[in-house]
């Protein structure tokens, strides 16, 4: 009689979605296997990643709530024709924190770093090395596939944690302030996180078709955003720079396969993202709570469960794909912000549904209205 597999579960990347994936499940099931294998040395890489309160489902509060490592009681935009406070609390998670509660939640043979898979299937993995390790099942986590499926634009930053010699004036965080930016290449704009009264995070972001990343301009205008404002910086101590899809079209099972087919997927693997703001947290969050409540975690009922609820989400938010399209394709460069500027104007419950991708058909057609991202005839549909 052939012998269990050494693991129940593999989890193929140990960035945000295979992070969150490995604690939920780790969590639900103690006594169940789990191996979680990461390429780089530290999980979840050099990031901060931020929130809504509104985007989160109570339900995944617990898994995300020890993770948190700052919080703000107010977001604010900033646009060239207004500001304002748009009612939701804000929460950031950083990359050292994220990786120091997975070392304490999982045995230390759950963790395996600084080493490569090159082929996996339903239920086992290839390493670099050559070793074959088995599991019931396998979920890959490795990020995006062939992402050029998905007719994707691109969302470039790159940011700073800024020590500075004195107070700064920044009292709430700022999702977007595209009021001190000059807007003839396309949408871009800063967000500014208060830490401390001397400490500030400042990411410099832009939107387009192209995903090339100047990091030495990106982080010009950071120093150049502090100086116009007085800052004096003594320390630039953390810094993250990335470059994330925004999706506007695409084939979805195509992209599905194009990363190791038959295998189950989630996170940006999966197309489980915001196809408008890139934001990947709230669906990881959510795709982790579903796998953890699972009791079979067989490759086949990972890969039938996990790509249907990919498909059925993926066929929910076309009207995000078009809006996203809208944004990039549809206006001047220099008026790219003006979909976001309209949305932002609106009430705060309308804009937590846009950002958590539950808007209402009159949330769509109260955004199709005076300068909105599209015609009425097209929010209308899907």
């Amino acid at each position: 009689m052939a012998s269990d597999p050494p693991y129940d579960l593999i989890i193929i990347g140990g960035g945000l979605s295979g992070g969150l994936l490995a604690l939920a499940c780790q969590r639900a099931h103690p006594e169940r296997r789990i191996l979680m294998i990461e390429g780089r040395p530290a999980l979840g890489g050099n990031h901060l990643w931020s929130f809504l309160d509104s985007d989160i489902d109570a339900g995944d509060r617990p898994l995300l709530e020890p993770l948190i490592s700052y919080g703000w009681r107010q977001a604010h935009v900033i646009f060239p024709a207004y500001q304002r406070t748009i009612g939701s609390q804000l929460y950031g998670v950083r990359s050292d924190r994220f990786d120091a509660v997975l070392r304490e939640t999982l045995p230390p043979d759950a963790i395996m770093t600084g080493k490569t898979v090159i082929d996996a299937g339903p239920t086992w993995v290839e390493m670099e090395s050559g070793t074959r390790i088995e599991a019931k099942g396998v979920i890959d986590a490795r990020g995006g596939a062939d992402l050029n499926l998905l007719d994707p634009g691109w969302r470039k930053f790159v940011g700073y944690e800024l020590q500075l010699a004195g107070p700064h004036s920044v009292r709430h965080a700022r999702i977007i302030d595209a009021g001190v930016e000059v807007q003839e290449e396309g949408l871009s704009y800063c967000t500014l996180l208060p830490i401390e009264k001397d400490t500030l995070f400042i990411e410099e972001v832009r939107y387009g078709r192209d995903p090339t990343l100047n990091v030495p301009g990106y982080a010009k205008r950071i120093f150049n955003l502090a100086a116009r404002f007085g800052w004096k910086i003594l320390d630039s101590a953390r810094g993250q720079a990335g470059v994330i899809p925004i999706a506007t079209g695409g084939d979805f099972e195509a992209y599905w396969d194009s990363g190791s087919p038959g295998v189950a997927k989630v996170g940006v693997r999966a197309a489980l993202f915001h196809p408008v703001t890139g934001a990947s947290l709230p669906d990881a969050a959510r795709t982790a709570r579903m796998i953890a409540e699972m009791r079979d975690w067989s490759g086949d009922a990972l890969h039938q469960t996990l790509h249907a609820h990919a498909a059925r989400i993926w066929g929910k938010r076309d009207y995000y794909r078009r809006f996203a399209r809208s944004l990039l394709d549809e206006n001047a460069l220099a008026e790219q912000y003006k979909p976001l500027e309209v949305l932002y104007t609106k009430e705060p419950g309308t804009i937590a549904r846009f950002h958590n991708m539950r808007l209402t058909m009159m949330d769509r057609i109260a955004l199709s209205l005076g300068d909105g991202p599209m015609p009425l005839s097209a929010a209308l549909k899907g």
